[in-house]
């Protein structure tokens, strides 16, 4: 939804003159839903996207890495990465609205805490080992792809 609607903000803006030839550096749509409906469904839109983004980095489960302690820190950070979003949407869809104000509501506020400092330090983990591992590149990594090889050529 959150496509949809930035899509035809995009189309139907009136936030800059219809002669107009360029859209300003800074430009931001005019948005025509409530403040609160929109940033709900761009926190929503955030979450997924960030779980899928875990989810790309649990295909490198059986990647061969230098050591075993490597391969079961990327196994947990992958892990935390596309579980704490989905964790946090949980609390925030399921769990947020059914509590009872004042403490039960500062509990879900503390675990959405909890949970943005789990995924920003296993973020943190996953780029220090991807760095980490350029150090044990294969030499097959090094040798030039002939890429006329591939392109398709009548002769």
């Amino acid at each position: 939804m959150a496509f949809i609607y930035t899509g035809r903000d995009l189309v139907e803006t009136h936030s800059f003159p219809a002669g107009a030839t360029h859209v300003p550096t800074f430009y931001v749509p005019d948005h025509h839903y409530s403040i609160w409906f929109g940033l709900g469904l761009h926190f929503l839109l955030l979450l997924i996207l960030g779980a899928v983004f875990g989810g790309i980095h649990c295909a490198g489960w059986n990647f061969p890495f230098p050591t075993p302690t490597e391969q079961e820190l990327w196994r947990v950070a992958s892990l935390a990465v596309t579980i704490t979003p989905i964790v946090a949407i949980v609390i925030v869809v399921v769990v947020y609205p059914v509590v009872q104000p004042t403490l039960d509501r500062i509990l879900v506020r503390t675990s959405l805490v909890v949970c943005t400092v789990t995924y920003v330090a296993a973020r943190l983990v996953l780029i220090g080992l991807a760095l980490a591992l350029l150090r044990d590149t294969p030499p097959s990594a090094f040798i030039a792809v002939d890429w006329t090889k591939f392109y398709p050529h009548i002769s």
